[in-house]
């Protein structure tokens, strides 16, 4: 394990500091933390979980079995998993790993490339320069958020429960002289001290969050940003055209633990304006969720079309304000006072 983490890493239950005994971290409590292959795995077993690989995670962790893949952590289909197998020992660019988890992280545009993806596709993200700053991914997955924040001179910690990707990204990236670190663990209960980064980003991960957990991890994040850190969430909104087709479906509320949750832009504002501090709304995205421009090249052509009137309404908003009503989802940028 990176050495520099001691610096910033807190006991996820008690914030007090850890040491390394072995192949754990402990806190002066008792409670240990296991390190498997270098990544310390920091999931609660007492807690109930948000997503089922978090449990597939800790069991992998215990046992030490699994590796390097912890193909069992990546929440994929068994097809899925048979063609990573196939792939691992055939000579490729593209971890394997990533080559199918990018449906599941990347949207649904990008279907059609799953096991037959070419290039990583690493998005701009929508944070300003870094100057060697701390920057925390929370859901980091296999990385495609670090990474373009280290690209932007960022200190990227990432953070995901699991333990397969959060693998897949120290193979994909951990040689590319980027200032890039990852830990598996829970977005509800951070392992990092007080006030810490000056920026938390986070994308398609705490809208798929009960209020309840949404809640913890919002204040989490709030807790690890420095004074005048700033964070910048994706949200999913309620009022979106689509959005409201998608949650009044019937099949909607049978979609399991980890569907999408829809919010109000008042609920949004008052959650993390409590948690964290002074609030601005904006729209990200309009006709779905994690229409990228920068997608452009990856994707279907509906997709293509989808991000066309996405990217003109969004450009829209900036000037009728109002427009932000009709997103799908909007970024919530909130600044530590």
């Amino acid at each position: 394990m990176e050495n520099r983490l001691l610096d910033i890493l807190a006991c996820p239950r008690d914030h007090t500091e850890l040491q390394i005994q072995g192949k754990h971290l402990c806190c002066a409590s008792g409670h240990r933390y296991p390190i498997v292959d270098g990544i310390p795995v920091f999931v609660l077993a007492e807690k109930e979980q948000t997503i089922p690989i978090a449990s597939a995670s800790l069991r992998a962790s215990e046992n030490t079995t699994g590796g390097p893949l912890y193909i069992d952590t990546l929440g994929l289909s068994e097809s899925e998993k048979q063609g990573i197998d196939r792939d691992w020992t055939a000579p490729s660019k593209i971890d394997p790993a990533i080559s199918y988890l990018v449906g599941a992280t990347s949207g649904w545009g990008y279907a059609g490339l799953i096991g037959k993806l070419g290039s990583y596709p690493i998005p701009d993200i929508p944070v300003a320069d870094g100057c060697g700053e701390l920057l925390l991914d929370v859901g980091s997955n296999w990385g495609r958020w670090s990474v373009s924040a280290a690209r932007k001179g960022w200190r990227v910690i990432g953070i995901d429960p699991s333990l397969g990707a959060i693998m897949a990204a120290r193979r994909a990236f951990g040689g590319t002289g980027l200032d890039l670190s990852f830990i598996c663990g829970d977005a509800r209960f951070l392992p990092f001290k007080n006030d810490v980064f000056r920026c938390a980003f986070s994308y398609s991960v705490i809208q798929h969050f009960g209020e309840a957990d949404a809640e913890l991890a919002i204040a989490e994040m709030g807790r690890v940003l420095r004074r005048d850190g700033y964070a910048k969430i994706q949200m999913a909104h309620e009022g979106g055209l689509r959005s409201t087709y998608h949650r009044t479906r019937r099949e909607y509320r049978n979609a399991g633990i980890f569907r999408v949750r829809y919010w109000s832009l008042a609920s949004i504002r008052n959650v993390f304006e409590r948690h964290i501090g002074p609030t601005q709304i904006m729209a990200e995205a309009f006709g779905g969720l994690g229409l990228l421009a920068g997608d452009w090249n990856y994707v279907s052509v509906k997709a293509k079309l989808l991000i066309i009137i996405s990217v003109f309404m969004r450009k829209l908003s900036s000037r009728a304000i109002q427009l932000i009503r009709l997103a799908d989802s909007v970024y919530v940028v909130s600044t530590k006072r």
